[in-house]
């Protein structure tokens, strides 16, 4: 199975060594060259090719692998650089123009950020410097998770030719290394072969892939694999050995494989092949650029990245304050006794973008938000009598249900309707003995026959499961 390709949504487990550092295996010939280290291309001060996180135009940074206040020579070149990287590379050897504009490093509370992190939304910030695309229309696919696209700096690009990639392992089915290959590096190592991969072709000449030896003496290790016609060269990689069965593991949750590596672009430089890598493991994702020089394949690592996931939302101060000032607005006299000390996210109709549900230590008074782009909007409140309910998406959108009982045989119900994070309709219905008495659409009377038509369309209840976080005053 070709995990390495897929947007890592079973990333549950605690990561098992972030930065692997390579170790040669007995063996290893002058093609080898087992080296993690920033330092190997000090001959070229030409700014590299770094990684943006992406989630769509608003979110585009280079996560900071380090803190500004920490001594990192490659880290400060970036920073006085950063203006430089204008290119971000995208399929079929094409770019798009991008510029920086400013950095973050602060939340919206004034704290400092973590550096290192890879947030699975884009509503969490990371430290970092931002980027905006010069023409939207350049737009790439929103990734409501995020995705690792390559940028360039002008002047890597004016001695550099990009080379095409073709993926030649799709997932699920995979394409092992020639035999040819696979036979040089068994008799180079003295291990046999356990699997291997043809990943990758680069340009017209090269190839990219893994191979993966089976546990000899409790030493388990796997290659990372280039060839240049008939030359092939390798970088190992030690894993841990699970002596109970006999199998080899690189990170939890692997399943005794070696993950091959995603090549996000390729060129050829003046002293030969080079390309970046994106190595995916559970909440992990090491980044940096391999390279082919002096008839060695050299790895040098940029950052292991932590892949936070399932993560709530932080509220910020400035936000809990709005909220509770649309409350107030809502009813003065009857909502000024309740201050809305609990919240939690919910995304009403699955657009990737979280309604926000907050409520009352009474656990009945409340109210509910969309919050998009900064701007948050009342949606409708609960009272001691009114409760909100969900009803599950269709087509787009999403229903928020608020209803219950107004005294003696009359029910109200409240139904809102949400598409891509906006009210975008509301419906109300009085009902005495179980008739409908008056109802309304966006606000004008709603003949019975058509309301009761509305309420039987509507898609069933949805129970999602409910975990309340406590306002931090």
């Amino acid at each position: 199975m070709k995990k390495s390709f897929i947007v890592v949504v079973c990333m549950m487990a605690v990561m098992a060594g972030c930065k692997q550092k390579g170790q040669t295996a007995g063996g290893a010939d002058s093609d080898s060259l087992a080296v993690d280290s920033l330092s190997t291309e000090a001959r070229d001060t030409t700014p590299k090719p770094l990684f943006l996180y992406y989630f769509d135009p608003d979110h585009m940074q280079v996560v900071y692998w380090t803190d500004p206040k920490e001594p990192d020579s490659l880290f400060d070149s970036y920073r006085r650089n950063a203006a430089g990287y204008t290119q971000l590379l995208v399929d079929d050897g094409k770019s798009v123009a991008i510029r920086s504009i400013g950095e973050q490093l602060k939340n919206p509370d004034g704290e400092d950020i973590y550096p290192g992190e890879l947030h699975s939304r884009s509503t969490i910030p990371s430290m970092g410097m931002n980027y905006a695309l010069v023409n939207l229309a350049d737009s790439l696919r929103d990734h409501p998770y995020g995705q690792l696209h390559v940028i360039v700096h002008e002047d890597y690009m004016k001695t550099r030719k990009r080379l095409a990639t073709k993926l030649e392992s799709p997932f699920d089915n995979d394409k092992p290394l020639p035999k040819a290959v696979i036979s040089q590096l068994e008799k180079q190592y003295g291990m046999k072969t356990q699997r291997s991969e043809l990943t990758y072709s680069i340009g017209d000449r090269y190839t990219y892939g893994v191979l993966q030896f089976k546990p000899k003496d409790k030493k388990v290790f796997a290659l990372e694999v280039v060839t240049d016609g008939d030359k092939v060269y390798s970088y190992p990689v030690e894993g841990y050995y699970e002596e109970n069965n006999n199998n080899s593991t690189w990170n939890v949750d692997d399943d005794g494989e070696y993950f091959s590596s995603i090549i996000g672009a390729a060129f050829e430089g003046p002293d030969g092949l080079e390309f970046t890598f994106e190595h995916r493991a559970p909440e992990s994702a090491t980044v940096g650029m391999f390279y082919l020089r002096d008839g060695k394949l050299v790895r040098e690592e940029l950052e292991c990245y932590h892949q936070l996931v399932d993560e709530q939302t932080p509220l910020w101060k400035k936000d809990i304050a709005a909220c509770r000032n649309l409350y107030l607005k809502d009813d003065p006299h009857g909502n000024k006794n309740y201050k809305l000390t609990k919240y939690r996210w919910i995304d009403i109709d699955g657009d990737y973008n979280e309604e926000l549900w907050m409520r009352d230590a009474d656990d009945k008074h409340g109210a509910l938000f969309t919050f998009k782009g900064g701007n948050i909007k009342l949606i409708g409140v609960e009272t001691d009598r009114l409760h909100a309910s969900f009803l599950q998406p269709r087509d787009g959108s999403g229903f928020l249900r608020i209803a219950g009982s107004v005294g003696g045989p009359s029910v109200f119900t409240q139904i809102y309707e949400i598409r891509q994070s906006q009210l975008v309709h509301r419906f109300t219905a009085l009902e005495i003995y179980g008739e409908l008495n008056e109802c309304t659409f966006d606000g004008k009377p709603f003949e019975k026959e058509m309301a009761q038509s509305f309420l039987k369309f509507l898609p069933p209840t949805r129970d999602p499961y409910i975990y309340w976080m406590n306002v931090e005053e």
